[in-house]
């Protein structure tokens, strides 16, 4: 790499209280690093990590599987669980809806382990099984943990007819594995009782090799509604002074986060976005491009992915600042589920990051602007096969209310893909319309059901709340 990796603003000691007061979290030193790089480098770690735990194992993650890989996972859960090791494993209700067996959670609870899913559905708030837990921790004893994009499924390997997908996460040791672990108890407590380790860490060298011995870093912890890495990333961007590279797999960013990007690329920031070249949804590839014509207008660099799927959450500033976990750059992991990343102050580990994101772009594919200032490809892209499942409807959902407000106001010019995507629109609307006036009761029918559920949601919790208020104002004996 050309550039210097001395950061004058970025790793100024006096921007430290400002990124405590950013993020919520303080800077802690002396943590161990390793870069691990898809599923074939999580499941060694993961499998070495758990025969090494001494008195408990955390597993939390979005999307637990009941196939080649979690059988293996949980062949070695129930063995340490029988080892009288504490074994908590918490899976999103949404993200492995039907991907995790009874008998695989049957096992795990006879050998002694425990496990829970996050905001299962039931008659409680209206909406409220919206939020999610895209978190994807794994820790041993308060002493070393895995933080990823990765989750706990056999799919990330790829198979004969799809290459393996990209994803990266990060091998931790030290005292912010014990910062990961409270923010696990509070997911925990929310789907029942509180969780607390029996003993207090006992921290070992570990054999296992890493890639960085000193670093500083940062937990940021992602909540409903309170997303510190939100902030912290346009912070960072707008402090970057050579460049900025970010991979992303489903990118919806804010209009201010977009904005941050073009400020930077016009202030001369080498501002780079990899991305996939296609999602797990036929629409995603229609509606990513949408945002493409703005930022490349400013200077952006648009890579997408050409292998099977992208599925990494990183970033990398000025040689010298890192972030890796699970939070995507979209309002859907900004405000509405559980995340949590690490962000780390250290140019060793950031070389290895823009090193890595070096090599990632030798499998993508620019996009560039034609003459007509067009989005197109810059060269023909291979051909892959992709065939992909997940849980990202909130996330199309967005994409097509952003082109629909566009297209209202006519605050831009339209490009081919919002046209298409609004045609589309236009004619599913035209279809829901020709039913309505046809036959008026097969509209009418899942209306009425709908609000009627929802309204006597609404009076359940007014007449809770109304009693909790009630009972705060009594005098106390």
């Amino acid at each position: 790499m050309s550039e210097s990796s001395d950061s004058p603003a970025l790793t100024d000691p006096r921007l430290s209280a400002l990124f405590q007061r950013t993020t919520g979290a303080a800077q802690q030193g002396g943590h161990r690093l390793q870069l691990l790089r898809d599923s074939s480098e999580h499941e060694a770690a993961t499998l070495a990590m758990i025969a090494r735990a001494e008195r408990h194992i955390i597993v939390e993650n979005y999307r637990i599987c009941d196939d080649d890989w979690g059988r293996s996972l949980l062949t070695a859960l129930c063995q340490r669980a029988r080892d009288g090791l504490q074994v908590m494993v918490l899976a999103d209700w949404l993200g492995s809806f039907n991907q995790l067996s009874r008998r695989w959670v049957r096992q795990l609870n006879d050998a002694g382990g425990e496990f829970r899913r996050f905001n299962t559905p039931g008659l409680g708030e209206p909406l409220a099984w919206m939020v999610r837990n895209h978190r994807k921790l794994m820790s041993i004893d308060g002493c070393e943990a895995i933080i990823t994009g990765w989750c706990q499924s056999a799919q990330w390997r790829g198979h004969a007819d799809q290459a393996p997908w990209r994803d990266t996460g990060v091998r931790v040791a030290g005292e912010v594995v014990i910062n990961m672990e409270a923010a696990f108890a509070h997911t925990w407590q929310l789907t029942g009782s509180d969780w607390q380790p029996r003993s207090q860490p006992h921290c070992i060298n570990t054999p296992l090799p890493f890639t960085v011995k000193n670093a500083n870093v940062r937990l940021i912890t992602g909540r409903p509604q309170n997303s510190p890495l939100f902030r912290l990333d346009q912070l960072i961007i707008n402090l970057a002074q050579t460049r900025m590279w970010i991979t992303d797999a489903y990118p919806v960013g804010t209009p201010a986060y977009l904005d941050s990007l073009r400020q930077a690329a016009k202030n001369g920031v080498d501002v780079r976005l990899l991305v996939p070249g296609s999602s797990d949804l036929p629409l995603i590839g229609l509606l990513a491009r949408s945002s493409y014509r703005p930022l490349l207008l400013a200077g952006v660099r648009v890579f997408e992915w050409n292998g099977a799927m992208l599925h990494a959450k990183t970033a990398v500033a000025d040689g010298c600042w890192a972030r890796i976990g699970s939070t995507n750059l979209n309002p859907a992991s900004w405000l509405g589920n559980y995340e949590l990343d690490l962000a780390i102050e250290n140019a060793d580990f950031a070389a290895v990051m823009e090193s890595q994101f070096l090599d990632d772009l030798e499998n993508a594919t620019e996009i560039v602007l034609s003459d007509a200032e067009r989005v197109k490809l810059v060269a023909p892209r291979r051909p892959t096969k992709r065939s992909l499942r997940h849980h990202h409807s909130s996330t199309t959902t967005l994409r097509v209310s952003r082109a629909m407000a566009l297209a209202v106001r006519e605050s831009r010019q339209l490009g081919p893909t919002d046209a298409s995507l609004l045609g589309g629109l236009g004619l599913i609307g035209l279809v829901v319309a020709g039913v309505a006036l046809w036959q008026p009761e097969a509209i009418a029918w899942p209306v009425a059901v709908i609000a009627a559920l929802l309204s006597v949601n609404l009076l359940r919790i007014a007449r809770r709340r109304f009693a909790d208020y009630r009972k705060n104002q009594q005098p106390k004996a």
